[in-house]
């Protein structure tokens, strides 16, 4: 009788321990997808015309990013694409390429370009068809070096594309030709590792990289054609990755590590400048490499990075704080890279995609940081509230006591429409906008806040 009841007891605790398990495997805020391969993830994106396609590149062997100068693989895995937001992908495509980068053209949907290597040649390979056949005749950019990250400008009718060159003296390439002409500009003497333009003004860009010494971080006010150094406050530090605020082009932020002489890899966390990369001050993720900083694609408060060791890191106050995130991820994780679906927040945060690398791609719960999302970027709501929402041919504003204050308002892919002082005014003409999501930044001796409203008619 007593071993039978030591059975039933122990039955009892097992059941017990697997309802605990349950609940806590529930409760995670990281899971695995279910398309995800167990491979290497060198890139993970999302489409800027189709909000349910994933686009990665992976490879079956590693790629060691945290070297100064890289040892790339001879041949690759290719890339695959999911049309389902990762819960199955495509069949491979470019198989023999290691893929590390992918960009899509803003003005035809049709024509995307990757960053390509094999054989230990760098090129650009250019899809006229979505990605089903590729043009590997036509020498885009070939050479030793690697394209690591590409950003584009388009008007509407023309599109630019720059890019960022790793194992180069000289890591800076534009294109108005989809790369058939690789054009290079003076001054960019940078190995580079990201590059980042402002979303607000086009002009303004960043390159980001590695060097021993000065311009670990580049400003450009004129497009990339001409450079100046902004690492001040940065020295001894590698800048491993750089995004800008999507609404104000001063902002920019940095991942930062440092490297000791016997090779030991430390990380720096998140830095910050609200002034152009003049001034730089820590924004968190102590001990993080940070590889990769993303921005929601339509609510800017929202951030993720890449954290290497240290998780995924999280911002809902616009890139100026962060939190690491990691319950649910692998054991001895590290991660590469990090996607934000088009999804809109919840009362809970965002949805954030990280490629764990050798483990494959995880998707998030709603997430966000410790930091209340009433707060506005930096608590200074000296507008009580804008009314109606949705608003028609007026949108009225109600201000806690100072009026000396300015507005800007931009479409959700940031560029600026409207812009004015109140001058104790209590509402704003946006007759002239379309119907539409907007983005309001009010802004006061130095200070701002933002909101969100609708405009219908």
């Amino acid at each position: 009788m007593y071993s039978l009841k030591k059975q039933l007891i122990g039955f009892l605790l097992f059941c017990l321990f697997l309802q605990i398990s349950s609940d806590y495997a529930y409760s995670q805020t990281w899971k695995k997808i279910s398309g995800s391969t167990d491979k290497y993830v060198n890139f993970l994106k999302f489409s800027i015309h189709d909000k349910s396609k994933l686009f990665v590149g992976s490879d079956a062997a590693p790629t060691d990013f945290m070297e100064n100068s890289i040892s790339f693989l001879y041949f690759g895995y290719g890339m695959q694409i999911s049309s389902d937001a990762g819960s199955s992908f495509s069949a491979v495509k470019l198989s023999d390429y290691s893929i590390f980068d992918l960009i899509e053209s803003a003005t035809d949907e049709s024509k995307l370009l990757v960053s390509a290597r094999k054989q230990d040649i760098g090129r650009v390979l250019l899809s006229s068809d979505g990605g089903t056949t590729w043009d590997e005749e036509t020498k885009r950019c070939e050479g030793s070096s690697q394209i690591a990250k590409f950003q584009s400008v388009s008007d509407g009718e023309n599109e630019t594309f720059y890019s960022a060159l790793k194992n180069s003296s000289d890591g800076f390439r534009y294109s108005d030709d989809y790369f058939v002409n690789c054009s290079s500009s003076e001054g960019t003497n940078l190995d580079a590792r990201d590059l980042a333009v402002s979303k607000v003004n086009p002009k303004v860009m960043f390159l980001a990289g590695n060097n021993a010494v000065n311009n670990r971080v580049l400003f450009s006010s004129d497009g990339g054609q001409s450079w100046e150094d902004r690492s001040s406050g940065l020295e001894n530090y590698r800048i491993l990755s750089i995004q800008t605020s999507p609404v104000n082009e001063a902002i920019v932020v940095v991942g930062a590590d440092s490297i000791t002489p016997t090779a030991k890899i430390i990380g720096k966390g998140v830095f910050y400048s609200d002034d152009y990369g003049k001034n730089w001050r820590h924004a968190g993720a102590d001990g993080a490499s940070v590889l990769d900083i993303q921005v929601h694609p339509s609510n800017p408060k929202y951030w993720a990075a890449a954290g290497g060791k240290k998780g995924v890191l999280i911002s809902g106050t616009g890139g100026d704080y962060w939190e690491a995130s990691t319950d649910g991820l692998p054991v001895d994780f590290f991660v590469r890279k990090v996607a934000i679906p088009d999804l809109p927040p919840n009362q809970n945060g965002i949805i954030v995609y990280a490629s764990i690398y050798g483990e494959g791609i995880y998707k998030s719960e709603n997430i966000t940081t410790s930091v209340s999302d009433e707060q506005e970027l930096n608590d200074e709501n000296f507008v009580k509230l804008i009314y109606p929402v949705p608003a028609s041919d007026n949108l009225g504003v109600s201000l806690n006591s100072n009026n000396d204050v300015s507005y800007e308002i931009f479409n959700l892919l940031g560029v600026k429409l409207l812009s004015g002082n109140l001058n104790n005014r209590t509402s704003i003409d946006i007759s002239m906008l379309q119907n539409s999501t907007y983005l309001i930044k009010f802004s006061n001796s130095g200070k701002f806040q933002l909101l969100k409203f609708s405009k219908v008619n």
